[in-house]
């Protein structure tokens, strides 16, 4: 996880203070009502040796057998078994709104709603080693779901649905989208050709007057990318706004269909360019 991402985490988090009246990207308080929180005293000697003290977590092992246990259970699309998993009252944090998860019936009822594609995938891809703590619990994902101590009992405390405005192009991640899309802008305005040249999901169509043409490499590439990355092309991208790109079926369209992008496996890329 990226430095950013990590804090755009901990903002949405901390937005949970002030959720009464405000809740951001629908983030709430982590109801962490009754957890055990982490005593000051040699702190930073407990947490070179356990990762996971700071969230109240005195022995590692146990968050580590937890966390695999929670994968597995969700990878084998077990509601019961994840509903084991929760510490209740569990928030939901979607659509600006916060709904409070009571207890195991509820959840599985609602599993699918909780448990969306998007979580599953941030849930599956999250190394236990590799995850943010603080000391309201221990972030999976970019903030998709939250894990800590509560009424002692380790389990999920919040869930959240992050809206993903580029899903319907297939874009996995929103914040890695948006990432690609500054730094094709910046590369681009810099006239960077080997790094715009890296953003490029091959073999790239290039229409022009009725006619369409291939580039197969990034050498091809830089070689005709002032014919490619026109003047206009170029205008039309850095006038986009990021928060308004046009996202269907066939793609993410920037700057009125000058450049269409696209997600190819764990890749994103740029596919068409009309001039």
């Amino acid at each position: 996880m990226t430095n950013t991402s990590m804090k755009k985490a901990a903002i949405i988090l901390s937005a949970t203070v002030v959720l009464t009246a405000f809740s951001g990207q629908a983030w709430a308080e982590q109801g962490t009502k009754g957890t055990n929180t982490a005593p000051a005293v040699s702190v930073a000697k407990s947490a070179s040796k356990n990762p996971y003290y700071v969230a109240g977590i005195d022995d590692p092992a146990v968050f580590t057998t937890y966390f695999a246990k929670l994968q597995k259970a969700v990878e084998d699309n077990k509601p019961k078994e994840v509903a084991d998993l929760v510490s209740y009252p569990m928030n939901l944090n979607k659509d600006n709104k916060t709904f409070v998860i009571h207890n195991k019936n509820e959840f599985i009822k609602k599993y699918d709603q909780i448990f969306t594609s998007r979580v599953r995938e941030q849930l599956s891809a999250q190394k236990a080693d590799k995850v943010f703590v603080n000391w309201k619990g221990i972030m999976v994902g970019e903030g998709d779901l939250w894990i800590g101590i509560q009424n002692n009992k380790l389990g999920v405390i919040a869930v959240n649905i992050i809206k993903n405005p580029y899903e319907a192009a297939g874009i996995k991640n929103a914040i890695e989208f948006e990432h690609f899309f500054n730094k094709l802008q910046k590369d681009v305005s810099k006239g960077n050709k080997s790094e715009v040249a890296n953003t490029i999901a091959y073999p790239l169509k290039v229409n022009s007057k009725g006619k369409s043409i291939e580039i197969k490499s990034k050498k091809d590439f830089i070689a005709k990318y002032d014919i490619i990355i026109t003047a206009n092309v170029k205008k039309k991208l850095l006038a986009q706004k990021v928060d308004i790109v046009v996202a269907n079926w066939k793609g993410v369209m920037i700057g009125d269909g000058a450049l269409w992008v696209g997600q190819f496996g764990e890749q994103i890329g740029v596919f068409a360019v009309n001039q």
